[in-house]
């Protein structure tokens, strides 16, 4: 849980204080299992060049509470003000 704080509060500080490098925008959208509250979240999509959201529980490094935030941290694609699509990931068990 402490990870998990850590890496939420480290999203919400480089939303305000700095861009993340590109490479980290670029990287593959991790799929991460939730043990906590499912909500919508925001990472850069590096096939679409754009933000999207999704639903989950945002533990990486590229994913962001909201679109504005995900768009002002990696400002390296396109910027739609009109939504995206939702991906939904299901954890099977």
């Amino acid at each position: 849980r402490t990870t998990i704080a850590g890496l939420c509060f480290l999203a919400a500080a480089v939303c305000v204080i700095a861009l993340l490098p590109e490479s980290i925008c670029r990287a593959p959208h991790a799929m991460t299992s939730c043990a906590g509250e499912v909500k919508t979240m925001w990472y850069f999509d590096n096939y679409t060049d754009k933000c999207v959201s999704y639903k989950g529980c945002g533990t990486g490094y590229n994913d962001f509470g909201s679109r504005k935030c995900c768009q002002d941290s990696c400002p390296y694609g396109k910027r739609l003000d009109a939504d995206v699509r939702v991906t939904y990931y299901e954890e099977v068990y």
